[in-house]
């Protein structure tokens, strides 16, 4: 059976690629009011704190009623998403977000460009963030990748000392056993995860 597709969700999921509809529907009139309320605010605009719009939001700043709004929305949809679709999405531009933290410290920068995208593990020299950071001895922690509008950003998370493989591997383990959850990977800080991993009598 298949699964109903959410019109409201469909309006939430084409903020992210706002930017790119004008350019995928171009020439197609009876997109554009649909196309004009969704880019019409910057909702990704964590400062602006907009709340996403909803279904009667789209409405009334379309003139569409109800049921023709939703068949241009399902449409649209379908053309991007789905097995028969007839077009491609295209994220053109590509920013790296850096982000370090050592205890009480932390620093966080962007990148425009970036000749070779490090890997997880790969110890990193950044010299120019010691006013913020007292030490500059890096690995990469992390790497996540986030695609908004027509630009992907890859976060790139730092931490202080080298790659610690052994301690990757019962990390991995300790999360398999559910000895610790995904949320203390991101809310503890790495002596915390060591003393509960460690102090498992089966782990010494």
């Amino acid at each position: 059976m298949k699964a109903q597709v959410s019109v409201k969700q469909i309006i939430r999921d084409f903020i992210y690629i706002g930017d790119q509809l004008q350019e995928l529907f171009e020439g197609r009139n009876e997109y554009l009011p649909i196309i004009s309320f969704i880019t019409a605010k910057e909702y990704l605009d964590e400062d602006l704190n907009l709340s996403f719009p909803k279904m009667k939001d789209a409405e009334e700043a379309t003139g569409l009623k109800s049921h023709i709004l939703r068949k241009l929305l399902l449409k649209m949809h379908s053309e991007i998403f789905t097995y028969e679709r007839k077009l491609n999405l295209s994220f053109k531009k590509v920013l790296y977000h850096f982000y370090i933290t050592y205890f009480d410290h932390s620093c966080q920068f962007t990148v425009d460009n970036l000749t070779h995208l490090p890997r997880v593990g790969d110890s990193i020299s950044i010299p120019f963030v010691s006013a913020l950071i007292p030490i500059n001895y890096f690995y990469v922690n992390d790497i996540k990748h986030d695609f908004e509008n027509n630009t992907q950003i890859i976060i790139i998370t730092l931490k202080v000392g080298q790659h610690n493989k052994y301690f990757e591997y019962m990390k991995d383990r300790a999360l398999e056993h559910r000895e610790i959850s995904f949320r203390d990977t991101y809310q503890l800080d790495e002596d915390a995860i060591k003393k509960i991993i460690y102090a498992k009598s089966n782990y010494r």
